[in-house]
């Protein structure tokens, strides 16, 4: 992939995720709040695992990979920080608080490309991480 093409990847992410995280931060954790925040984690581990996976490849900067798997990880950590604090229906709160630990997973994940953003293998571990925590195709 361009590097181009993952620069534009990057900041539609990015904009979508700041619109869902803003708008889920407050209140009561409902079913429609969680499934926002559960395909948020799904967002951010994908593009973490693109990012991995061009890492890997030596397909990107180390700066680059260092930024952008920062970026990542404190958008994880501060999901996991709002699952784990905000009040949940009663229904759900076992899944909210799941989420909130699936959150802390990615984010220590996402950790470790940002603190080794040049070793490949540390790469290929992070994508195939990432990749099975979010799902990712």
């Amino acid at each position: 992939m361009g590097t181009c093409l993952v620069l534009i990847l990057r900041a539609v992410v990015l904009a979508v995720l700041v619109a869902l995280v803003a708008g889920c931060n407050g209140g009561t954790v409902d079913r429609h709040a969680l499934t926002n925040d559960a395909a948020t984690l799904d967002s951010i581990a994908c593009e973490g695992a693109l990012l991995a996976r061009n890492g890997a490849a030596g397909k990107t900067t180390a700066y680059y990979a260092r930024e952008q798997a920062e970026e990542l990880r404190i958008q994880a950590s501060n999901l996991a920080d709002a699952l784990a604090r905000r009040p949940a229906l009663a229904s759900i709160e076992a899944r909210v608080r799941a989420k909130a630990r699936l959150a802390a997973r990615l984010a220590a994940i996402l950790q470790r490309l940002h603190d080794h953003p040049s070793d490949r293998g540390v790469a290929r571990t992070v994508e195939a991480r990432l990749t099975k925590l979010g799902g990712c195709s």
